[in-house]
């Protein structure tokens, strides 16, 4: 065989494996047609992204109060997400990719958490209210903290963490929280844009938005992101 002929084999073989590939568009239109397997094949592709997004939102909502800690997790979200998307296949809009979908279904998905955690916590309070006389109810929200342990406040030594480590988590968590004290509406395109990728097209179909308007909340969002960052530099260097 020659050095040519052998090229050309290798190109053939490059072309048959990558046609062995499915490409998303075709698992999307085999699931629709009612292939599991292709849908499974699909979903795995974006659990480990959406699982981060889910837990980023919840962090969100539990900053906000409209969520208490443990009361949704992660894995309820992806789950919820993947069943809602398993009922919903052919309603995918057209212009949303499969990454975009399902980020709006686990938005939507959270947000009515939030809803149904507002309304029972209210609902328990008109009770509470109802029962209790008026000089029982700051007793009836004082819960006591638990008795403090040696390991609750000494460092374990077995699992030291790295100066650079604990800066870069630092770093990322005072960028979460700038994100967070955004406008909902800003920080919801500024999330979905930069940290998810999405189009803007494809936000402005899951916001029932016109496209500039979409861009011009992302704008807005970029420069008081700008301005804080800014800010955090000058005051770390003085």
């Amino acid at each position: 065989m020659t050095v040519s002929e052998g090229r050309a084999l290798g190109t053939r073989n490059k072309i048959a494996r990558s046609q062995d590939v499915p490409t998303e568009h075709d698992l999307w239109q085999r699931a629709i047609a009612g292939d599991r397997e292709a849908f499974i094949r699909l979903i795995e592709r974006h659990l480990d992204s959406l699982y981060r997004f889910a837990a980023r939102e919840i962090r969100y909502r539990q900053a906000l109060g409209d969520l208490e800690p443990d009361e949704v997790t992660p894995e309820e979200v992806v789950s919820e997400t993947v069943l809602a998307a398993l009922r919903e296949l052919a309603r995918r809009p057209c212009r949303a990719s499969f990454k975009g979908w399902l980020r709006h279904l686990a938005l939507q998905i959270i947000k009515r958490w939030a809803r149904r955690s507002r309304e029972r916590r209210y609902h328990e309070r008109i009770h509470l209210e109802d029962v209790l006389p008026s000089s029982q109810l700051l007793f009836a929200y004082y819960q006591p903290d638990a008795a403090l342990t040696w390991e609750d406040v000494l460092p374990d030594r077995s699992t030291p963490m790295p100066e650079e480590a604990l800066e870069i988590r630092e770093a990322w968590e005072e960028l979460e929280a700038m994100v967070n004290r955004l406008p909902a509406d800003e920080r919801e395109v500024f999330t979905l844009r930069a940290i998810e990728g999405l189009r803007f097209d494809e936000i402005a179909a899951m916001r029932q938005q016109r496209i500039r308007e979409v861009k011009a909340l992302y704008r807005q969002a970029r420069e008081v992101l700008r301005e804080q960052l800014a800010d955090r530099m000058v005051a770390r260097i003085t």
